[in-house]
This record gives C-alpha cells, sequence and structure tokens, in this order.
C-alpha cells in the first residue's frame, strides 16, 4: 500500500493494516500516535501501530488470547469450535466484544495441519482436540520418507481456518489487530509420530526428519499465504521446539530453522508481520531471530540467555516486540487481585519505551473462568498508562 492509499484510509477514519504501511509512514503514525496518546484514548489498531515502532501508547495493549475459553459465552462445545469456522469466528468474536483486548490471535489447536496430512484425531466434547497417538500416521523413523506435500484445495481444517480467519477480519474491521497461526513443520511431525519418538529421530536420523520438515513446508507456506490473502495482518509461527523442552539449540537451528525462515519469508512477501509463538521452558530467542528474523515473540518463559525480565528488556526490548508473559497456571488458580498484581509486575519491568504487549504466555485455559480474563484487561488500562 502507497503512501497517498494510507492517507486516503486515515482521511476516511480508518488506519490500514500494520503490515501494509510503508516504514517511514508507519514511524510518522506511531510518533503521531504517541504524542496524542499523551491527552487522549487511541484506538486498538493506533496503540499497535505505536507499539510496533518501540513508541509508549496511550496504555500497554493487551491480549486474553482467549480462543476456545470465549466458548464459554456462547455455549460452543470443542468439536464445533475446531470443525466449524462459522462458529469458531463466533467464539472468537465474543470474546472479543465481551472480555476486549487489541489483539485477536487466531489459535483453534495444534492438530489442525497434522490432520490435514492424514493424522487421526480425537474431538472430545470438552477438551481440546488431540492426535490419537494409538494410531500415528509415523509409526517407523522410514515413514519420514512417505510424507507428501497436501495442497490446501484437499486440506479440509486449513480450508476452515483460512475462512475463519475471513470472517473474523472482516468482522472486526479496523477495531483491532487479527493474527494468524501456523504450527512449525517439526511441531506437525510431532502430531504424527509423538514428541518422544520425535526426538530420538531428531538426534538418530535428522535427515530423514529434516526432508520431511521440507516436504511438510511447502504445504505451511501455501497455509500461511491464503491466510495473509485473507486479510489478516500478523502470522505466528509455534516454534515450541526452540526451547530446552524441545531440541538443543544447535539442532532446532539445523532442523527446523531454514524451514521456519521459509515460512517467514512467505509471509513477509505479503507485507505482513511474523511472529513467533514459543510457550516452551527456556525458549532460544536468540537462535529464533536468526532464523525467523521475527517482529514479535509471545513467550511463557524468560529466554534462556535471561535471568529476569529488566535483562530480557535490556537485551530484546529495542528490536523485539515482546508479548507475555503472565503465567496460565496462575490465570486458573489465582484470584484476580493476584492475577492484577502480577500484571502490574510485568508492566513496571517490560513496559518501558514501549514495545510490549500485556498477555498470557500461551493461550487462555480453555475451561477456566473468564474473570481472570477481565483483571488482564483491568491490569492493562489501570497500570499500563503513561
Amino acid at each position: 500500500m502507497g503512501i497517498s492509499s494510507v492517507i486516503r484510509a486515515i482521511r476516511r477514519g480508518h488506519i490500514p493494516p500494520v503490515g501494509e504501511v510503508p516504514e517511514p509512514f508507519l514511524d510518522f503514525l506511531a510518533s503521531m500516535a504517541s504524542f496524542r496518546g499523551k491527552f487522549q484514548k487511541l484506538t486498538s489498531q493506533e496503540r499497535i501501530i505505536a507499539t510496533f515502532r518501540h513508541k509508549e501508547p496511550d496504555r500497554v495493549p493487551v491480549s486474553p488470547i482467549l480462543c476456545a475459553g470465549a466458548r464459554q459465552i456462547s455455549g460452543i462445545t470443542f468439536p464445533d469450535y475446531a470443525l466449524d469456522a462459522k462458529k469458531a469466528a463466533r467464539v472468537f468474536l465474543d470474546g472479543f466484544e465481551l472480555v476486549g483486548g487489541d489483539v485477536i490471535i487466531l489459535m483453534l489447536d495444534l492438530s489442525v495441519e497434522a490432520a490435514d496430512f492424514g493424522q487421526s484425531v480425537k474431538y472430545p466434547e470438552n477438551s481440546t482436540p488431540m492426535p490419537d497417538y494409538t494410531n500415528p500416521v509415523l509409526k517407523h523413523h522410514d515413514d519420514y520418507r512417505r510424507i507428501k506435500p497436501v495442497l490446501l484445495s484437499n486440506a479440509t481444517r486449513m480450508k476452515e481456518f483460512v475462512k475463519l480467519c475471513r470472517i473474523v477480519v472482516d468482522e472486526v474491521g479496523f477495531r483491532s489487530i487479527v493474527s494468524g497461526f501456523v504450527f512449525g513443520p517439526l511441531g506437525v511431525l510431532a502430531m504424527m509420530r509423538g514428541a518422544e519418538n520425535l526426538f530420538k529421530d531428531c538426534r538418530l536420523y535428522p535427515d530423514k526428519v529434516k526432508a520431511a520438515c521440507g516436504v511438510i513446508t511447502e504445504s505451511l507456506v501455501e497455509f500461511v499465504l491464503a491466510q495473509c490473502e485473507a486479510g489478516v495482518s500478523v502470522i505466528a509461527i509455534d516454534t515450541l521446539f526452540a526451547s530446552r523442552s524441545g531440541l538443543p539449540k544447535e539442532l532446532w537451528e539445523e532442523l527446523e530453522g531454514p524451514f521456519a525462515k521459509e515460512i517467514s519469508r512467505a509471509v513477509k512477501s505479503m507485507g505482513r508481520i511474523v511472529a513467533i509463538h514459543n510457550c516452551g521452558d527456556s525458549p532460544y530467542f536468540d537462535a529464533q531471530i536468526r532464523s525467523v528474523e521475527p517482529a514479535l515473540i509471545n513467550f511463557s518463559d524468560l529466554p534462556d540467555d535471561c535471568s529476569s525480565r529488566l535483562e530480557l528488556k535490556r537485551r530484546y526490548g529495542d528490536h523485539i516486540i515482546l508479548m507475555g508473559h503472565i503465567p496460565t497456571p496462575l490465570l486458573v488458580y489465582g484470584s484476580p487481585k493476584d492475577v492484577i498484581e502480577e500484571c502490574r509486575r510485568h508492566i513496571d519491568d517490560l513496559a518501558p519505551g514501549g514495545g510490549y504487549i500485556l498477555s498470557p504466555g500461551c493461550e487462555y485455559p480453555p475451561n477456566a473462568s473468564l474473570v481472570n480474563a477481565f483483571a488482564l484487561i483491568h491490569a492493562a488500562k489501570t497500570y499500563g498508562r503513561k
């Protein structure tokens, strides 16, 4: 989008999706929003633009990452949420309208892509879908060679997810930022092989695993391009195994890093923003940044090279948008007061100078009461101001 198009959109009262605005003009908009935020309430779009350019907005942006948790509002079942784009859209829109937030992250479950590669999936009535590990697609390390790319036109769950993106973007318009989502190729393989077996194979048969990652990435690139065409501003790439709860750093960079980079380049070719979602223990920020070059990292645990939030802010806060990392167990078992106090500490450490979005470290626990989602929003509005 050219500057003249941006100006016309602003005159109509709209700010275009962040990824479509030329960088020099984005800096101008961010500075303008940061200045105006000293005196007036900003829109979510303005708040995010200021944050993405490391300017301080009127207050800290916030996302409860409600996802399946918002099913409670309309009583939609897990299977319907997972398999029906219209019902899933109702869930995300209910959460946005009732609870609020500045960023909507469209995550369903981690078996979406694997299901389209032929993995049998269980769809419990009251729990997140999961692979049927009694019937894995990859029963033996030689099976990696049998994986073939899946065309999006034949991929039932991925097509339904793209439809979800389109519905939510159309309904939300310019009121919020909408992010798509994709599980990285190692994650997809883990859904079809089981994480323990995959980790062994990564060490014993790395060439087979790497070849399978390449095949899967062909389909994942088509998947993210379709999400971009559906109108999302951001794509979050889940690189779960780039952490101490996954693979050693060098091994992750060898096996998944090149393919995460390929997905990232596809997203950027569409003028969209690349984010990372990693809820693993001690994630490897440095390795993920080298491979993916993201603008944002949504994280649960401190990275392996930081011992505190203040060190994290000093090391990465001037060039990466930090999003997180309120513990999800606290959202289940803590009181609203506990949650608000924890949010306040995170804001104090990570918000100065901009570049921080308050959120859980992973999706909101889907069967937990929504009261702490409201507490999260309250904390941003109360303690996240300049």
